[in-house]
């Protein structure tokens, strides 16, 4: 049995810890509602900016004359070079909290952007809290860039003015001929200059080993999709699912080649990865893996994924869409017909037979009794 002294320290340990639970909680839900108004006021004022600029520079090889400028401009560009991780919409950012835990100090917390045209993004957020109790943004990964904020910009650095020990650093082997290691730094400076022409003009003449080096592969989907020509961005992808198909952090990028080249299991496995490291329930995930499922002729499964898309977030549109699909598969037109009412009465279309007919899927819905009744009672 517990002393009372001790069962005391161990009550007031684990009331602390709550009270450190709730701060994260709390203050990073008022973080969200920010970004939800599209304002990067209080994201900014949540990092610590001396420890953020220790990160971006860490070990890296960075030209002294470029850390100078870097700092010497921090005062006009800082809050430029944080709000370049957060591309807003015409309609605004839309976010949402998907989760917060923490142990002691430390904690991470996942937040979905909504983007057009049923697109996500993911951040996944590295807290601390500090003596006063402010929860601190330390740093951050983006899964539409595969990598870690601090990182994206410290190699941005190392690129404007590449050494030849930088150069050598950014690889994982050795033994680097003088014209391997020129040819590397063309390339790199190619994706610094966003030159899509000379990057792959480059590539081309560029030996196997350099062409499997992560920052090769990431710079290659990098610099496409910054000239947005998608046809590359794709190839790049195709490169990327074969160098690195475990990676999670690629697998919401990866998404971009797998549907379109109906490659629906590597597709559905990339969802299930990225679930998992986020380690958070998501509506939008759950919508994209019942589409995925579908395709891959698992309608039961699909409709689940749906029901439970619905469930964590009836306001999402996709998940509708999803419900739609699975329950016109799984010939449950009393369903299909209240998802068609949600998608007309909530998100504005207009399913009348004209526009399910374009879809052969729907064919045996626009002739259920269910649908031609519901047709009818709006005339």
């Amino acid at each position: 049995m517990l002393s009372p002294v001790r069962a005391d320290e161990r009550e007031d340990a684990e009331k602390a810890e709550r009270a450190r639970q709730e701060a994260f909680r709390s203050k990073v839900e008022v973080i969200a509602d920010d970004l939800n108004r599209s304002s990067l006021e209080g994201f900014i004022r949540s990092i610590d900016r001396g420890d953020m600029i220790d990160r971006i520079f860490g070990l890296r090889l960075i030209d002294q004359k470029v850390k100078k400028k870097f700092n010497e401009n921090l005062e006009f560009s800082y809050e430029d070079m944080i709000a370049s991780a957060f591309p807003i919409p015409e309609d605004g950012l839309k976010a949402t909290l998907l989760g917060v835990e923490s142990r002691g100090d430390l904690g991470r917390a996942v937040i979905r952007f909504d983007y057009p045209d049923f697109e996500f993004a993911y951040h996944e957020y590295d807290l601390r809290l500090d003596e006063n109790g402010r929860v601190i943004i330390v740093d951050w990964t983006d899964f539409l860039r595969g990598m870690k904020f601090s990182d994206s910009i410290g190699r941005s650095l190392v690129l404007a003015a590449p050494s030849k020990s930088a150069l050598r650093k950014l690889l994982d082997f050795q033994n680097v001929s003088e014209r391997e290691l020129f040819q590397f730094g063309e390339l790199m400076k190619a994706v610094r200059d966003r030159r899509l022409d000379r990057y792959l003009e480059i590539m081309e003449g560029l030996d196997q080993r350099f062409k499997r080096q992560r920052i090769v592969v990431e710079s290659s989907v990098q610099v496409a999709r910054e000239a947005r020509k998608r046809r590359q961005m794709v190839a790049a992808l195709a490169v990327m699912a074969d160098y690195f198909p475990g990676e999670p952090l690629y697998s919401l990028m990866l998404l971009d080649h797998y549907f379109p080249s109906r490659k629906y299991k590597e597709a559905f496995q990339a969802l299930q990865r990225l679930s998992d490291r986020l380690d958070f329930q998501d509506a939008a995930m759950d919508a994209r893996m019942s589409a995925a499922a579908l395709v891959l002729d698992q309608p039961q499964d699909a409709s689940a994924y749906a029901d439970k898309a619905l469930e964590r977030e009836p306001g999402l549109e996709l998940a509708w869409w999803s419900a739609l699909n699975a329950r016109a598969n799984l010939s449950d037109f009393t369903g299909s017909v209240e998802a068609l009412q949600r998608l007309e009465g909530e998100f504005g279309h207009e399913l009348g037979p004209e526009a399910l007919g374009k879809n052969r899927s729907y064919a045996q819905l626009l002739d259920s009794t269910e649908y031609k009744s519901w047709r009818e009672s709006l005339e």
